[in-house]
């Protein structure tokens, strides 16, 4: 948890939610690999409960055969809680991790797997949240699609680490438009890896078209708008201008902010690209064919026309073998 935002300086701590899947155990092996570069990296280990159907619940108030029946159901669930819970845990210590960093906890399922995880994270103050792409098994009855999906939507109050298969490079891609919401993906890396004296952090910037902005067809002379090319030229390189100042400026911020967390240069790296098929494929392209293991992106990004404000859901849509910190 971060000095800046509690006013206390203790370890950065992680959430993972844990329910004995693949993808689950995934996310630990992507959590073990970040103690590479994250020192001191503390874990909470997280399972939700099976609910138990209500009508259930309600006949064994006045039967007590079915309250026998019931009370088995939930020991049953709660062992194979604990049982999930401790083989993350022992993962953890046989990759290094020691037991006094490590801690397990298992709640009922109340409002829902996604709102009880989310719930967690929120009141315990956690610096991240790490869930697997897949999300919960089906031996808890749910789709662990729709369970992930309802995380990403309501992650709003801390950043999510959304691990899909399983990722052992540990390089990082920040993926930045000039925005605010990108200060604070830069942010929330500075004080991950700040206090590693080896790690690095490179920015990619991906150069945005004008016609994104103004999709216009200049390729058949005799359209209304042949007149105007001259004009829209103009337009263009102003667009391409006050771009290039704008991410100019958010690099020099950007570095600051590494800086105080004790970066020096040669260990930032910047990347420009120019899109190709679109912001987000492009950022999930640079990020394989740069060896990338994991993707850092805001949320919003500058305002209704921005990149960043729905890239981060296609990059979240599309990428595969990757992990992403999406940051609000």
């Amino acid at each position: 948890m971060s000095e800046g935002k509690f006013g206390r300086e203790i370890n950065p701590c992680v959430l993972i939610a844990i329910d004995g899947s693949l993808s689950s155990m995934n996310a630990v092996n992507y959590a073990v690999h970040m103690t590479g570069l994250i020192p001191g990296l503390e874990f909470d280990l997280l399972a939700v409960l099976p609910s138990v159907p209500p009508h259930l619940e309600q006949t064994a108030r006045t039967d007590g055969h079915m309250l026998g029946r019931l009370k088995k159901l939930k020991r049953a669930n709660i062992e194979k809680a604990e049982l999930f819970l401790a083989k993350a845990k022992e993962y953890l210590i046989r990759h290094g991790v020691t037991e006094e960093r490590i801690r397990t906890k298992f709640r009922p399922r109340i409002g829902g797997v996604a709102k009880d995880i989310l719930t967690e994270a929120e009141q315990g103050l956690f610096d991240a949240l790490i869930v697997g792409r897949r999300g919960l098994s089906r031996t808890q009855e749910l789709i662990m699609g729709s369970v992930t999906s309802q995380i990403v939507q309501h992650a709003v109050n801390v950043p999510l680490w959304l691990v899909d298969g399983k990722i052992t490079d540990p390089k990082i891609l920040v993926a930045v438009d000039g925005s605010q919401s990108s200060l604070r993906a830069v942010d929330h890396v500075a004080f991950m890896l700040g206090r590693n004296p080896e790690a690095r952090v490179a920015f990619l910037h991906v150069t945005p078209k004008f016609q994104t902005y103004c999709p216009i067809d200049l390729s058949n002379t005799e359209t209304q708008w042949a007149g105007l090319a001259g004009e829209i030229e103009d337009l263009e390189k102003e667009f391409l201008h006050e771009d290039e100042v704008c991410i100019d400026d958010f690099f020099r911020q950007a570095a600051q902010i590494l800086k105080q967390s004790g970066f020096t240069p040669d260990r930032i790296s910047f990347i420009e690209k120019e899109i190709s098929m679109g912001v987000a494929r492009t950022i999930i392209n640079v990020a394989r064919e740069e060896g990338f293991g994991t993707i850092v992106i805001g949320r919003r990004g500058l305002g209704s026309s921005s990149f960043l404000g729905g890239v981060s859901d296609r990059v979240i849509r599309r990428v595969e073998g990757l992990a992403v910190w999406l940051v609000n």
